[in-house]
């Protein structure tokens, strides 16, 4: 897919610019959730750290502190007057994104197009740039306290030193540029967004970059899902009793249920880790074998004419709601309990929304 779009004139002309691509790589599908997350797994890391410092290094410590007593007091100052001077400038970057919203908003409104602000919330990073600019300010509100480090202060794990705090504030004045580029990103984006001739060239951007990536993707998902057959087992016509695998297709009875989920809520098979279907299905073709070889004669474990088959219903892109036995064998022999966890975490479903 990649050697097609380095091929199309049209997708090179239309790439995405360097500032665009760094800051996609920055910031992602970030959210709220992710970046608090993030930032508190790196803050207990710190307090950790500082709590091994003081119980490896205790002996040379209190001296280094008792001697740099006054440099320690005005290093405290200087954190806790950054921090309140990085947290005023995140709070006006926020007032800046929402008069921006508004003005797209009433742009959107007076012509009516639903598509064109999609294009817009995209190439401009406004939900992963608002996202950022609260979890950040949420960050320094909450560590004007330092609670943390209060806590191991208390506990008497803590040191007099203030190098793990200045690596905090490093990582919030880092974090506040980050937002500040993506910021003037921003801007610039909805200037050219007001312009009709400019909103042309995003939606061409947004279809090459996005739109027609996202399509070959699907369509090369369908199609490998469906020839997997041939990939994990074989279709070797000359054995016809050799065990085999279907994907997107239901034979109706007779059949056992191997695998079934129950979705309380609508969703669609989104991918498939084929590397982990194929482990288990070359471990149950195997026992399949073995159990006819030492069993010729059995009715339920024989390789007869058409051996025995293990298919998998859903289809990509399909909706499955309810209990669904989505994993189905006809003879053979049954897979074990590992075969089974692996096949659930193989198959990975989303919800229908989160598709659309």
């Amino acid at each position: 897919m990649t050697e097609q779009l380095r091929g199309n004139p049209v997708a090179r002309r239309a790439r995405y610019g360097l500032a665009h691509r760094a800051l996609r790589r920055l910031l992602g599908s970030s959210t709220f959730g992710r970046l608090v997350i993030a930032y508190m797994a790196v803050n207990v890391a710190m307090v950790t750290a500082e709590a091994l410092s003081a119980w490896l290094v205790p002996t040379w410590l209190p001296a280094w502190s008792a001697s740099g007593s006054a440099p320690a007091t005005d290093i405290k100052a200087l954190v806790l007057n950054v921090s309140s001077y990085l947290l005023g400038a995140q709070i006006g970057l926020l007032g800046v994104i929402s008069l921006s919203l508004a003005l797209v908003t009433l742009i959107a409104q007076r012509e009516g197009s639903s598509t064109d602000v999609q294009v817009y919330y995209h190439e401009s990073f406004s939900f992963e740039l608002v996202a950022s600019c609260v979890a950040l300010a949420a960050v320094l509100c909450a560590q004007l306290l330092w609670p943390l480090q209060f806590f191991l202060h208390r506990l008497g794990l803590g040191t007099e030193l203030q190098f793990f705090k200045l690596c905090l504030l490093g990582l919030h004045l880092a974090w506040l540029l980050v937002n500040l580029a993506a910021v003037a990103y921003f801007i610039a984006t909805t200037f050219r967004f007001v312009q009709q001739s400019a909103r042309e060239t995003l939606r061409e951007r947004y279809t090459a970059n996005v739109v027609l990536p996202r399509d070959l993707t699907q369509r090369l998902r369908e199609q490998l899902y469906g020839l997997a057959t041939k990939e994990l087992i074989g279709d070797d016509e000359e054995d016809r009793g050799r065990p085999t695998a279907t994907f997107g297709f239901d034979f109706g009875a007779p059949w056992t249920v191997e695998v079934e989920t129950f979705f309380d809520r609508p969703a669609v098979l989104h991918d498939v880790r084929m590397t982990w279907v194929r482990w288990v299905l070359q471990r149950w073709s195997a026992r399949c074998v073995t159990a006819a070889a030492q069993q010729p004669t059995s009715a339920s474990h024989g390789l007869g004419r058409h051996g025995p088959s293990i298919w998998f219903t859903p289809q990509i892109g399909g909706v499955l709601r309810g209990n669904v036995s989505w994993c189905r064998r006809h003879e053979g022999v049954p897979l074990t309990a590992l075969e089974k966890f692996v096949l659930r975490r193989a198959f990975i479903f989303r919800s229908s929304r989160d598709e659309e």
